[in-house]
């Protein structure tokens, strides 16, 4: 898998920089994804100097704004004539307060699920000139922790809470990025395959915005030592990405140790279904 234009997004630090240090030790032309204009190039300036690898480069976009993936997305296609593999890292845990986005938009389900799927459906015309493209997600093992879900309520207007709008994000991008497969093939389209990932507990700055608060802190301070390194939470995301051995292999959801199960506790076609039209129409404006 040599010479591969790999998107990593959420790229400026924890699993998303290890995930791009990794790959690009191994030859790949890398784009780096970040928020931070500054923090952004120090990445890139970083994984070029550790891995010696020149072929990297960085952009930056607030994937709290639809509108800002939506013109992140035009500059990839500006500069690049094909997608071989789309990291969906980027990703994050926000307060106990339930806030919007300035497009009006629970944010945790906006960074975590329709950011994603907006840019994947916006690059597929990149994925598609590659002889054999991989889009990776970063999921969670908390998708099974969240408790069922309201899909009338997917942006939880009620009953909202830290715990619950990450783990049914992380819940409903794995129903999504398995829906994705079935919409390829739909299209005819078998060039392209959709696996999602989970790191463990890895450190991170995902929950930056939800350790803010003396009780998290503690709580974050407490399960620290029990926690895995980026560069071992990176793993899973990089097997999915580049192993000869996962050519062709669709719709799968990967560990540290290997391919495992995703709960299917509250899964089903027409649930996968729901969310995956609520997420359409909502992302719709910015196709």
């Amino acid at each position: 898998m040599e010479n591969k234009i790999i998107l990593i997004t959420g790229a400026s630090d924890g699993i998303g920089k290890e995930t791009a240090k990794a790959l690009a030790k191994r030859g790949h032309i890398i784009i780096m994804h970040g928020r931070n204009p500054q923090k952004t190039k120090s990445a890139c300036e970083e994984v070029k100097a550790e891995s010696g690898n020149d072929k990297i480069e960085y952009l930056t976009a607030d994937f709290l704004s639809l509108a800002e993936v939506r013109n992140f997305a035009d500059k990839i296609k500006q500069k690049y004539d094909r997608l071989d593999v789309l990291v969906n890292n980027a990703g994050a845990q926000f307060t106990g307060k339930r806030e919007t986005t300035v497009e009006g938009h629970e944010k945790t389900m906006t960074i975590n699920v329709f950011a994603p799927m907006l840019l994947t459906i916006l690059l597929l015309s990149l994925l598609r000139k590659s002889q054999s493209a991989r889009v990776v997600t970063v999921a969670s093992a908390a998708h099974k922790m969240a408790g069922k879900p309201d899909l009338n309520d997917i942006e939880l207007n009620n009953n909202y809470s830290m715990g619950k709008s990450y783990g049914l994000s992380k819940l409903y991008v794995i129903w999504i990025m398995r829906h994705f497969v079935t919409e390829m093939k739909k299209a005819g389209i078998n060039n392209i395959t959709f696996n999602t990932v989970h790191p463990a507990s890895a450190t991170s700055n995902l929950g930056r915005e939800s350790t803010k608060s003396l009780g998290t802190k503690i709580i974050y301070f407490l399960w620290k030592p029990l926690m895995k390194t980026a560069a071992q939470g990176a793993a899973s995301s990089i097997y999915a990405a580049t192993f000869p051995e996962l050519e062709g292999v669709t719709g799968k959801y990967y560990g540290l140790k290997g391919e495992e199960k995703p709960s299917e506790k509250y899964y089903s076609p027409e649930n996968e279904q729901i969310v995956w039209n609520y997420s359409m129409n909502l992302i719709k404006p910015y196709l």
